[in-house]
This record gives structure tokens, C-alpha cells and sequence, in this order.
């Protein structure tokens, strides 16, 4: 039994008028004011003593670090379970909070328990908490507390957040493969040039032999290398550092993909990932009632390619002044052609979030397939250079070796 929605938790023992002894809980500012309680209802007390809070029992067992992605997806999914099966959420926080205390995402859940029981909305528990989620969530469970239907919007952001997630793991998965095809290349190149070609420097010196340019050339290169093969060493691995340092920051890896988007058939791919992603995030937001306008600001924090991105900014500006947003996309280069259909077929029926879903899904499928033709070409392209390279070292080494038996005596 609860005397308030605050305070210190309390477990207590008591003896009715009848002396059957009772067990419950109850919540007050002291251990007085719980006594209190007590025998204003006709109770005797027997033990009370404070209960540790959720916040509490999170803090000192979850882990110092982020919480990561798997992680906030199965909160998500956890919590629009209880809320689904009509659990408050008064009740469903704390109750989370203590099953995910050993988690990351337990301090997050038990600060957003304190939040909500203080007279904050969830959205903005969470939007303040530490679990940094994408925008389009909190957009979601945002709408979702105006709806009523929170369970529903969070059961999509998770969704959502699983299927990018997915994606993500799917791409590095599948550069596996030509990412160890072209480290063994790299490795067996350098163990040729460090330490087969120096062995041929001593041709170098010789007065019998007429050493071609390419021969020498690649001989003093593998000498030189040999020789500074500390400093070489240091060299590497200091670019590798300022790579991953690169790839670390969100505006250097914001560059490296306008840059790839450049190239010939890494753009087409890019922009189809990002229209997939745009149209499953706009198409969820609107199905959660979120208005259309925001819905397209949101959708537009979801994209990683600062043309399309910006570009949003002027669809919404322009959808303000009651224009159509199929004929706004039919004046955006980057939108595909094939999709204005889907999207104006959408507005006509007012099933706008099922079609956009709809391309979203299809854009989705055109870069799976795009990626899969692409990681095709990047292993015998791999292994064209590799063998190109290690073809001409020994071409020049041999050329160098039969320049002793053309010698004229």
C-alpha cells in the first residue's frame, strides 16, 4: 500500500486489530511519518525499514560507460512491452531501472523514474538523460504521450533504431572479407620489398652487369626502405591513428562521406541509403501523428549527407506555403524519380506514412543490392593491384637477375 507517489520507500511488518501480522510497502518522507501511517490505519507496527531506491541500487552497480546500441534498442523494447500490457509507467521505470541496474542503461532508467515522478513528461526525461537517443525517437515518444499511444511509438523507435542498426552491422560484415584480402596483400608486398628485393643490391655494385632503370629503381627502394624500417614503421602506424582519429569525428567522417559521394558508384549508393532512411524515419513519424513539418525536420537529422540534409530545411519552408510535397521532391535532384509516384499516390489516399514506408523499403532493397555489386568489384579490383604490384617487383628483380647473362665479355 502507497500513502503518496514520494518520499522514501519503506518495507514494513505490522499486526491488525485481529493480530493477523501484514507485509507491505509504503512511501514517506521519514521512518516517523511511515509509523505514522501505520497506526492510522489501525496497524501495529512491528519493523519498517527504508528500502533502497532504484536510482540508488543502478548507480552503484551500473557500468561507468555508454550505453550502447543493442542496449538502448532492448530498453526501448522492454519498456513499450510493460506499457503495452497496461503497466503504468509510475510502475514500469522502477521496475526496469532494477532489472537493468548491472547495465549501462540502468542510472538512465532510474534518473528517468525520478524525472517522471517529479512532473516531467518521459520525452523530456529522456531527452535530458544520458542515453543520447536519435532525435526521431524522442520525436516518437513524444508523440506518442500526445496520442496516448506511447507503447506504439516506442515499440517503432525501436524499430527503427534496430533496422539502422542492422544495416550498420551488415555493411562492416560484409567488408570483412576485402578488408582481409587486402591486408594479406599489403603484408605479403611488404615482406617481398623489405626482404627479398634488398638481397639483389649487391647487383647494384657490380661491373658485370647492366642493371635496367626499373630494376635499380625498385632495388634502392627496397634498400631504403630496409634501412628505415623503424621510422617506416612509425610512419604507419601514425596514419593509422589519424585515420581512426579521423573516422572518430563527426565532421572529418562528414567530409570523407561528401567525398564518397563524389565518386562514380559509391554515390549512387550513398544517396539511395540515405532516401531508404529518410522515408522509413518521415514514414514512422507521421504514423505516430507527428505533424508533417517536423516530422521533416526530424526525418532530416536522420541523414548523413550534408546536401540532402539542408536541402529538407527548404522542403518544409515550402510545404508552409501549401505546396504538395510529391511536387516539392519532383524539383530535388537527389529525390528518385521512381518514388514521386508513391509519395503523390500517398497524399491523394492520405495513406502518406504506408507509402513512404513502402520506398523507404524499396530504396533500402536498390542498396543492399548496389552494395553487394560494389563489395563484387572491390575483390578482384583488390586483387589486380596486389598482383600488379608484386608482378612488377619481380619483373624488375628478374630483369636484374638476366642482365648478368646479356653481360658482353
Amino acid at each position: 500500500m502507497n500513502a503518496s507517489d514520494s518520499g522514501i520507500t519503506f518495507t514494513w511488518r505490522a499486526a491488525d486489530a485481529e493480530g493477523v501480522e501484514r507485509s507491505g510497502q509504503l512511501q514517506a518522507a521519514d521512518e516517523p511519518q511511515a509509523l505514522r501511517e501505520l497506526l492510522r490505519q489501525g496497524l501495529m507496527p512491528l519493523a519498517v525499514t527504508a528500502a533502497p531506491r532504484a536510482g540508488a541500487v543502478a548507480s552503484a552497480n551500473a557500468p561507468r560507460r555508454a550505453a550502447s546500441v543493442p542496449e538502448r534498442i532492448t530498453l526501448l523494447q522492454e519498456l513499450a512491452t510493460l506499457l503495452g500490457a497496461g503497466i503504468s509507467l509510475a510502475e514500469a521505470l522502477p521496475s526496469l531501472a532494477a532489472s537493468h541496474a548491472t547495465l549501462a542503461t540502468g542510472a538512465a532508467l532510474a534518473a528517468a523514474d525520478r524525472a517522471v515522478r517529479g512532473g516531467q513528461r518521459l520525452s523530456v526525461a529522456l531527452r535530458e538523460g544520458p542515453l543520447a537517443l536519435p532525435p526521431y525517437v524522442l520525436a516518437l515518444v513524444e508523440a506518442g504521450e500526445a496520442s496516448g499511444e506511447l507503447a506504439t511509438a516506442l515499440r517503432d523507435a525501436a524499430t527503427q533504431m534496430d533496422y539502422e542498426r542492422r544495416a550498420a552491422q551488415e555493411l562492416k560484415s560484409a567488408l570483412i572479407y576485402p578488408a582481409v584480402l587486402v591486408s594479406a596483400g599489403v603484408v605479403a608486398v611488404s615482406i617481398i620489398f623489405i626482404g627479398v628485393v634488398p638481397r639483389f643490391a649487391s647487383l647494384l655494385k657490380s661491373t658485370r652487369a647492366d642493371v635496367p632503370a626499373l630494376s635499380r629503381a625498385v632495388i634502392e627502394a627496397g634498400l631504403f626502405v630496409q634501412q628505415n624500417l623503424l621510422a617506416f614503421g612509425l610512419g604507419a602506424a601514425l596514419l593509422v591513428a589519424l585515420v581512426a582519429a579521423a573516422l572518430s569525428s563527426p565532421e572529418l567522417r562528414g567530409r570523407a562521406l561528401e567525398g564518397a559521394a563524389r565518386l562514380p558508384l559509391v554515390g549512387p549508393w550513398l544517396l539511395r541509403v540515405e532516401v531508404g532512411r529518410w522515408a522509413t524515419v518521415l514514414g514512422t513519424l507521421l504514423a505516430n501523428r507527428v505533424p508533417i513539418i517536423e516530422a521533416i525536420n526530424l526525418s532530416a537529422a536522420a541523414l548523413q549527407l550534408d546536401g540532402p540534409r539542408r536541402d529538407l530545411a527548404t522542403v518544409a519552408a515550402e510545404l508552409q506555403r501549401g505546396r504538395a510535397l510529391a511536387d516539392v521532391l519532383a524539383t530535388r535532384a537527389w529525390f528518385p524519380r521512381t518514388g514521386l509516384n508513391l509519395v503523390r499516390v500517398g497524399e491523394r489516399s492520405g495513406d502518406l506514412p504506408r507509402m513512404l514506408a513502402t520506398l523507404g523499403t524499396v530504396e533500402t532493397e536498390a542498396a543492399r543490392m548496389l552494395q553487394k555489386r560494389l563489395l563484387t568489384l572491390i575483390e578482384p579490383a583488390a586483387i589486380i593491384v596486389i598482383g600488379a604490384v608484386i608482378g612488377l617487383i619481380m619483373t624488375a628483380v628478374m630483369m636484374a637477375i638476366t642482365s648478368l647473362n646479356t653481360v658482353n665479355f
